[in-house]
């Protein structure tokens, strides 16, 4: 296994000391196109044709081979991409040259049909190592576990690793009869195979993250590299959580760019002054004006702009305040709850956090912008439940002390010190009184969360009612109807004790 590079030997080392260069995106997401986000100062960054002319650029500059992965979730998320089912998305990343592809969850949101249509369109392969038919207890056909690839004088193993939570975090129509099996001993029988090829190295390519703070990274990534043996993989490129990672974990390196084109992960194998060999990485953002654009992906997004045509940039509202997406509560979600708790009408409503998908600036805010905050045209319904059963759903919808969860209606004062499942320490309306455990309170929900998604198995019991509206036309509706310009919603819904 090879070891991380100190800065002083990797500042010391000449560009023709590279000799493989691994070039990474992740949680592409279908978009096609620059955007200006709160983080970049409104800066364009991404896009493919900067994401395609970045990455030549790179593959250039080094004067070695190179390899370029994705670590899944490239289809579902900008109008230009959902509206053809994610076709635009493959049609940018053949452009952009992958060697290898990795399933994510968000493949999977159309069904396997459609993604089966997408793998044939692809010009790369698409890879999961734990995707199980249960019905055959075998792989399908369509998802290869491992791939190896060539780049000048080396072979790579290539394995593909998808989040075990996809279960829960995609329709169950669309993966019934599926299952994820988790960890290392659902790629023990791959790993054989691939160590029988002899490949000069093997890289993992996951759906799965993690969060960094300033003292460790935490999460699903994280432990799975200390349950490896550092000799099995040279490098991790992951992905799913969005974030920026470059850590080295039981000697093996891990890189993930953000997500949506914005940034590059750069993993160059060098060799080092004393003959040995390191793995140096590092991640750089995709700012559209400071690289020179791909004319040939440039084409591309033009072809495909007169299909979103005057919709895309039709103004919906207008916003006063930064609404950005973090972790816990925060305004944005607070917005989508009261959205859908108005359009169904209920007494309550519950947005989970995963199905929050960007943040919006200040300013006009257009029909595109609020398909790429609410991408996944889910229907809104309405759940009848007695007021003892909202505690469960409330616990839920903590996760490691915080909120998980955006809620509408209520306000829920809970102490993240207790056990899981028992932190929820009390539930009010808006106008003080106390929940009756015993009445029937109304309940505005995605249908994917009253079918279970993200967990949420306990709302499969009621009957849903659908309002005929989806969480897209809500939350327009909801923005037209207030106040211009929009005000972030103030005030938190959930407060944490400690008693």
């Amino acid at each position: 296994m090879l070891n991380s590079l100190t800065l002083a030997a990797v500042l010391a080392l000449p560009a023709d000391s590279i000799l493989l260069r691994v070039l990474t995106i992740n949680d592409f997401h279908g978009a096609l196109e620059a955007k200006g986000y709160a983080w970049s100062n409104g800066r364009p960054i991404g896009g493919i044709a900067a994401v395609k002319g970045m990455m030549d650029s790179l593959a250039g500059e080094c004067r070695c081979p190179s390899i370029r992965l994705d670590a899944g979730d490239q289809l579902q998320g900008t109008l230009t991409s959902n509206l053809v089912a994610g076709r635009s998305a493959v049609e940018a990343m053949n452009l952009l040259g992958l060697t290898a592809a990795v399933i994510g969850n968000h493949e999977l949101d159309w069904g396997v049909d459609t993604l089966m249509a997408r793998i044939s369109e692809a010009r790369y392969p698409w890879l999961a190592v734990n995707i199980i038919d249960t019905a055959t207890s075998r792989r399908p056909a369509w998802s290869k576990p491992y791939a190896i690839v060539s780049a000048g004088p080396y072979r790579i193993g290539v394995v593909g690793y998808l989040a075990p939570a996809t279960k829960t975090m995609v329709m169950d129509r669309h993966v019934r009869g599926l299952r994820f099996p988790e960890g290392m001993a659902s790629m023990a029988e791959t790993l054989a195979l691939v160590k029988a090829a002899r490949p000069d190295f093997t890289m993992l390519v996951a759906h799965e993250g993690a969060f960094c703070d300033s003292l460790a990274c935490t999460g699903e990534i994280i432990d799975l590299a200390r349950q490896t043996d550092s000799t099995v993989f040279d490098l991790i490129v992951a992905g799913h959580t969005h974030t920026l990672l470059n850590t080295v974990v039981n000697g093996i390196p891990i890189v993930s760019a953000r997500s949506s084109g914005t940034a590059i992960g750069i993993a160059d194998l060098v060799r080092s002054p004393d003959g040995g060999r390191r793995w140096r990485v590092r991640v750089e953002s995709v700012y559209a004006d400071a690289v020179s654009l791909d004319s040939a992906a440039v084409a591309l997004v033009d072809r495909y702009r007169p299909l979103i045509g005057r919709l895309a940039n039709q103004v919906v509202a207008r916003l006063r305040d930064t609404l950005l997406v973090e972790r816990g509560e925060y305004p944005i979600g607070n917005l989508i709850a009261d959205a859908q708790r108005a359009a169904a009408p209920a007494d309550f409503g519950l947005m989970n956090n995963g199905g929050i998908r960007r943040a919006l600036l200040p300013g006009p805010v257009t029909y595109a912008d609020l398909f790429e905050l609410q991408p996944f045209g889910n229907n809104v319904v309405r759940l009848s439940m007695p007021g003892r059963e909202l505690k469960r759903v409330l616990e839920h919808s903590l996760r490691d002390g915080a909120p998980n969860a955006h809620i509408s209606g209520l306000k829920v004062r809970y102490d993240p010190s207790r056990p899981p499942g028992d932190q929820v320490v009390e539930i009010r309306k808006l106008d003080g009184t106390r929940i009756d455990p015993r009445r029937l309170y109304v309940l505005a929900v995605a249908d994917f969360l009253a079918g279970g998604g993200g967990g949420y198995a306990m709302l499969r019991q009621y009957r849903q009612v659908r309002t005929g509206k989806t969480d897209l036309e809500a939350i327009i509706a909801w923005a037209k109807r207030l106040p211009q310009p929009i005000r972030a919603p103030a005030g938190k819904r959930w407060q944490a004790v400690t008693k």
